[in-house]
């Protein structure tokens, strides 16, 4: 067992956040929890270890001095408040924002609060912090034939040009947490996650992104696609993420940046695997092309952490368990979120 430290989760009810909450606890450590709606975040207290050791505090992202209070007496902090945005501050899809728009709502925002974040986590004396990204940073044109984390980073600009400002997100706020880390002396750990699926474990995440599109195509719902996408999918299990991010936090020689993912697939793939679960009315039809291949990656830096990754079936296979038939069921082979 690590020793028993302070851990500030920002974003703690949202997907990452709550399974790193969870983690936390189950390892023993004291946790300080932020959301934006305290009242929500009062669900957390339902997770194990959680009296005594959890505490919850108000804090929003585009107010970076609200998480002066919940730095305080921190050893480490784990970024989880920065989920991938889909539209604009006036409700417009990030497609349809003029260029200088989508700037200043998706980009300039994150990276703002990545740096005023950390710059007061250093003045509390903070050690190490850890932010949840994403591999959109790790995509330089042209790909190489193998990714790897430290040698293959996003240009900032070329995102911006190509209009790819959800992707430029990530990347900025990157660039700002690092500045901010080598600053403020702390230790920065960088998790670079992909398209998350696991259980709910708080009522809300099923309408999330990601989730909701999965838990409709149970109840019968076309989701995304009309037609097999021919590209590729990377997944992450937010419960390995948070035993990474976990990791990073207990131990001095974790730094820089990491994958976080368990593997690529063809959406193709993903379709036969997602087809055992749902019915065959929801699913998008083939488009008869060969699918590209996945996106190779190097995983000896995530395979150092020591976290059993899970894969990408048994992902699926937790997941759709836990959901709910129309019939208002969950599957006889149901798995807990533990």
């Amino acid at each position: 067992m690590a020793e028993q430290k302070t851990i500030c989760i920002a974003g703690a009810t949202g997907l990452a956040g709550a399974y790193a909450v969870r983690e936390a606890l189950r390892r023993g450590h004291n946790v300080h929890a932020t959301a934006r709606d305290i009242n929500r975040a009062h669900r957390l207290h339902e997770f194990p270890g959680a009296a005594g050791r959890l505490r919850l505090f108000e804090a929003h992202a585009e107010r970076p001095e609200s998480f002066a209070a919940p730095l305080v007496g921190a050893d480490a902090v784990i970024l989880a408040c920065f989920p991938t945005p889909r539209s604009g501050r006036d409700g417009r899809a990030i497609a349809e924002l003029e260029p200088g728009r989508a700037w200043r709502d998706v980009v300039a925002p994150a990276k703002i609060a990545c740096r005023e974040i950390l710059q007061i986590a250093a003045r509390t004396d903070v050690a190490a912090a850890v932010l949840c990204s994403s591999t959109a940073s790790a995509a330089p044109v042209p790909p190489p034939p193998v990714l790897n984390e430290l040698r293959d980073v996003s240009s900032l600009a070329d995102q911006r040009a190509a209009g790819k400002f959800m992707q430029a997100q990530k990347t900025a706020m990157e660039q700002a947490a690092q500045e901010a880390a080598d600053q403020g002396g702390i230790r920065l750990t960088i998790l670079l996650s992909s398209m998350m699926v696991a259980p709910a474990l708080l009522p809300w995440h099923l309408e999330g992104h990601v989730l909701g599109f999965l838990a409709g195509l149970v109840r019968g719902i076309p989701g995304w696609h009309q037609q097999v996408p021919d590209g590729a999918m990377s997944l992450t299990s937010p419960e390995d993420l948070a035993g990474c991010a976990l990791q990073a936090c207990e131990t001095a020689q974790v730094v820089g940046r990491y994958f976080t993912l368990s593997d690529s697939w063809t959406w193709a793939r993903i379709y036969q695997e997602i087809a055992h679960y749902v019915p065959q009315s929801a699913l998008p039809v083939t488009n008869g092309a060969a699918p590209k291949l996945p996106t190779v990656y190097d995983f000896s830096r995530r395979d150092s952490l020591g976290v059993a990754f899970t894969p990408i079936d048994e992902m699926l296979r937790r997941f759709f368990a836990s959901v709910p038939t129309p019939s208002g069921e969950t599957s006889p082979q149901s798995v807990s979120a533990e």
